[in-house]
């Protein structure tokens, strides 16, 4: 609804409220038999009032609160103040305008009725008018803030996979650079493969979020080029019961999992280690036999790797992974957030 239509609305609500009361006063002063004393400017006057009792309040809240963070106490003085000044210049105008044409005797009652109808029309419609405004006031300040919020998550999630892609790019200019003293074609295979699967990661990563199907299919990819550096000596198993064009996860998730493993365990054609990747409900796990490297931690590690990883879906999904370990096996669980549009 536009600013012209709320004020239109509101002129019609005013005049229409102005009507009734005057028709109800004037049913109610009428005696049986009578004919209805009803003044047909009256609504007109009232309405004047109605008028002057919303702007006063409307003046006040400009002037006290717009913009501020809202409090009972601005609340309170916005309310009071704007009261106080119509109650004293509205039944003074009344009163003067109605001495002026003498159509009233003032007397002590007849000021302090005019007082309390001044009273009573600043709380239904200035009263009314300022919870409208408060209401809009609170409603802008949390949409601001949540606004606030997403631009701060936007910009650590933007960190954290800034973090991501030279860790990335660390590994596996490694196993280029052997690849090329072992097989110069073979590096070049390499490079061409490594260089399509970096502008995949690139663009994925202006996601947060992205589908299981282009997750695997980078895993995939991703697991060809480790068969170059470490032929035969990781197997791959894939056994989902998900579709996954209809999930989606933290992009790069499966890829950090594929380097994790390749980054602490011992690999060789005689022992393969087996990696499983599979799905209990809303969570994919990868699975894989847990043979630690004798140094507690990876020489080249950047210490991105896992906590990262968490932090990203904290951020993304508001959800965390989870590590299951044993004396056989490794178990990351990541968890699957539904597509929206299935």
């Amino acid at each position: 609804m536009n600013k012209h239509t709320t004020k239109l609305l509101n002129i019609l609500a005013v005049l229409g409220l102005t009507h009734l009361v005057v028709f109800y006063t004037a049913m109610a002063q009428t005696s049986v038999g009578e004919p209805l004393n009803y003044h047909p400017d009256g609504p007109f006057w009232l309405a004047l009032q109605c008028f002057l009792a919303q702007w006063i309040t409307y003046r006040s809240y400009q002037r006290l609160i717009k913009g501020q963070l809202v409090s009972i106490n601005v609340i309170a003085q916005v309310y009071l103040s704007s009261a106080a000044i119509f109650i004293v210049l509205n039944s003074a105008l009344v009163l003067g305008l109605e001495w002026a044409i003498g159509i009233e005797y003032l007397d002590i009652r007849h000021i302090a009725l005019t007082i309390i109808l001044s009273i009573l029309l600043h709380l239904l419609l200035g009263g009314t008018l300022l919870a409208v405004l408060l209401f809009n006031e609170v409603r802008q300040q949390q949409l601001a803030h949540i606004q606030t919020q997403n631009q701060l998550a936007n910009s650590q999630i933007s960190a954290l996979q800034q973090q991501l892609d030279p860790h990335f790019l660390f590994n596996n200019l490694n196993v280029l650079s052997v690849l090329i003293q072992r097989d110069p074609d073979e590096a070049d295979d390499f490079l061409d493969a490594f260089c399509s699967l970096y502008r995949y990661l690139l663009e994925a990563h202006k996601n947060q979020l992205i589908s299981l199907e282009k997750e695997l299919e980078f895993a995939e990819s991703y697991l060809h080029l480790l068969g170059k550096r470490f032929p035969e000596t990781f197997t791959f198993k894939l056994n989902l019961t998900v579709d996954p064009q209809k999930v989606q996860l933290v992009p790069g998730a499966l890829q950090l999992a594929l380097e994790n493993i390749v980054k602490h365990n011992q690999a060789s054609q005689a022992r393969p280690v087996s990696i499983t990747i599979t799905n209990q409900a809303d969570r994919l796990l990868v699975i894989n036999d847990l043979r630690p490297k004798y140094h507690a931690s990876h020489p080249d590690s950047l210490n991105l790797g896992l906590n990262n990883l968490n932090e990203r879906y904290k951020l993304s999904a508001n959800q965390q992974i989870k590590i299951e370990k044993n004396t056989d096996t490794f178990c990351l669980n990541l968890p699957l957030v539904a597509i929206s549009c299935y």
